[in-house]
């Protein structure tokens, strides 16, 4: 190969998307690896008696429909390279009929950086509008983030010398969930330079009306820092005293097939819904300016996830929320896409706003605005039907969301470096910490839900890491015990933990090449709803239910990175909690959510356990010698 080869060779495989054709398929895991792994997983949910009745129920499984069922699985795999993208796609989400937010949809907020509190204080000083500045550079690095997607010069990600799958990438921008009765559609409108053009606006909410800003300018060159700002506070200084807008978007916080009806009957009112309505759905994300105020991390995650369903798109892939004192959130639909993409995209908007530097430009001493294009209100012509059913929306919104919770956390004891210093994955430490905290609370195990990625596979997304096992449990039940005569020493309790993580640390390996048993059970069971069979005997174990299985964990939890963002979202059941968090700057930062009407979980008492249980594990490393 020539030097020009070797160097057009290398250029290609530093662009974006290069891998994912090459990536491998994902595979189908040994059937008796996971009838295995599904055993010992429901183990410490279940007495003697039932756990041996769920062992004969497994064994009936392997020998015969389970046989034939995974069977139709490796030839589904021969003809599909990634055999559960579809299927997941359907059954986690598109078929979904209750509403999408609180249930789908997720909220995060920036934790721990300085930026965002640099940009507000220097606005403020300046008498600046403190809403358009601050999203004026949020989104500005959002557009520099889609044009290096559509160049492909975003680096792939990787770990160590495995390369992800970028695809999810593709779906961040340009993307709506669209409803239809039934079973929606997922809408992506994104394409890279050389695949052709796709539409360049964002779409500014803002007093439940809906603006269009295209990020170019007549010469198609993209926006600054400055422009924004001015086209954002065009439409603060054009509409702040205008009546509000009727709040179209409340239909998307209706049931599914409710918002499907309605949508079309808006289709057939007029042409104008029709092209408003695309407009919204093949812009690059949503802007939602709030009248509403948040001081900390609570409040604007509540303002995110549980408020204003009127100035919302929750079909949207992405909306970025800024309150009225500038405090930065966002609604994001989980469709298309897991936590990790909007985190990197944050996360980069953040490392880009610090290396721009802490002092504001002058974003007042701005001139000429001929070659910008004027944003564009669109407009929506309505009847009664839709005005009642735009108030039935936002109350059904309104009354779900007042029966959540949610609080976040920060351990400024747990750092990501204090946590290495113990020769420990810090994720690791952080879900065994989560299992003590719930059972010295709840004096029972937990059926816990991890996330783990698959992508380095072929349009790989995540697989299920049971974190809840029986050397979890056996760590538990010791650090629980009271009795002095058989009590262990702390070395003795140490040596316990570390035990609990290496399995859960082997459980993550495996869940990351797809070997775990959650994804494989599901594809079995979907098989066998497709050849109309009667539901196997082990979905209907109540050890399928008592270990999490069908959407019961009473954890729902993951870990989104070592950076300064954190997300929550609802929890699977009634009971649960979700436990969301990350390793900012600032410590271990928990973002939790339950329900209020749970007689079961309580949240002041489960934070209180978190910090008690992080402290007693510290305890152990500090005290006894390395082992």
């Amino acid at each position: 190969m020539s030097q020009i080869d070797n160097k057009e060779t290398n250029s290609l495989k530093n662009q974006t998307f290069y891998f994912d054709n090459q990536l491998p398929s994902l595979p189908v895991p040994n059937l008796d690896k996971t009838l295995k792994k599904y055993l010992d997983s429901v183990q410490p949910f279940l007495t003697e008696i039932e756990f041996l009745e769920t062992c004969k129920k497994i064994e009936n499984f392997r020998n015969g429909i389970g046989k034939h069922l995974h069977f139709k699985l490796l030839e589904r795999a021969r003809h599909e390279r990634n055999w559960l993208e579809k299927w997941w796609l359907d059954w986690a989400y598109l078929e979904w009929r209750e509403p999408l937010s609180p249930f789908i949809n997720t909220s995060g907020c920036v934790v721990g950086s300085e930026l965002p509190n640099e940009i507000l204080l220097k606005a403020k000083q300046m008498n600046i509008n403190v809403q358009a500045a601050q999203v004026a550079f949020c989104s500005y690095f959002m557009n520099v983030f889609f044009e290096e997607l559509r160049n492909e010069t975003f680096p792939v990600q990787k770990s160590r010398s495995t390369y992800f799958s970028m695809d999810q990438f593709r779906k961040f921008y340009n993307t709506c969930r669209i409803p239809l009765e039934n079973k929606d559609e997922l809408h992506n409108h994104f394409k890279t330079v050389k695949e052709g053009e796709c539409p360049t606006h964002l779409i500014v909410m803002y007093r439940n009306r809906f603006f269009k800003v295209d990020i170019y300018d007549k010469d198609s060159r993209l926006l600054t820092i400055t422009e924004l700002y001015h086209q954002f506070k065009s439409i603060f200084d054009n509409y702040n005293l205008k009546p509000l807008g009727v709040g179209i978007g409340a239909l998307t916080a209706d049931k599914r097939d409710d918002w499907a009806r309605n949508r079309q009957h808006l289709i057939n009112l007029s042409p104008k819904n029709l092209s408003s309505l695309e407009n919204i759905e093949k812009s690059l994300y949503l802007i939602n300016f709030e009248e509403l105020d948040a001081q900390n991390i609570d409040e604007i995650i509540n303002v995110s996830l549980l408020q204003n369903p009127k100035n919302r798109y929750f079909d949207k892939s992405y909306e970025l929320i800024v309150t009225k004192s500038g405090m930065i959130g966002s609604n994001v639909e989980h469709t298309p896409f897991d936590g990790m993409v909007s985190t990197t995209v944050i996360a980069y908007t953040l490392e880009k706003t610090k290396k721009l530097g802490k002092d504001l430009i002058s974003i007042e001493s701005f001139g000429n605005r001929g070659r910008l294009i004027e944003p564009e209100e669109l407009e929506f012509i309505y009847d009664e039907k839709i005005q009642k059913e735009i108030l039935k929306s936002a109350s059904l919104f309104e009354n779900t969301c007042a029966l959540l919770e949610c609080k976040n956390l920060i351990l400024a004891n747990c750092s990501r470096e204090k946590l290495k210093s113990y020769r420990v994955n810090p994720d690791t430490f952080t879900q065994m910490c989560m299992q003590l905290a719930y059972y010295q609370l709840h004096k029972k195990p937990a059926p816990t839900y991890e996330t783990a990625t698959t992508r380095a596979y072929y349009h790989g997304r995540t697989e299920t890491v049971r974190s809840c096992t029986n050397e979890a449990i056996e760590f538990c039940k010791q650090m629980c015990n009271d009795d002095k005569s058989t009590r262990l020493n702390d070395f003795e309790l140490l040596k316990l933990f570390k035990k609990a993580c290496e399995k859960h640390d082997t459980l993550m390996n495996e869940a990351r090449d797809n070997q775990g048993c959650d994804r494989h059970l599901l594809g079995l069971m979907l098989i066998s709803k497709e050849l109309k069979l009667e539901l196997p005997e082990i979905y209907t174990d109540p050890a399928w239910k008592k270990s999490g299985g069908g959407g019961n964990f009473l954890i729902s939890s993951s870990c989104v990175g070592y950076n300064n963002v954190v997300g929550t979202c609802c929890p699977f059941g009634l009971n649960g909690y979700t436990m969301i968090y990350c390793f900012s700057n600032q410590g271990l930062c928990f973002s939790l959510t339950r329900f209020k009407n749970s007689t079961e979980t309580n949240m002041e008492s489960m934070i209180n356990s978190l910090k008690s249980a992080t402290l007693k594990v510290q305890h152990l490393f500090e005290m006894s010698p390395k082992i």
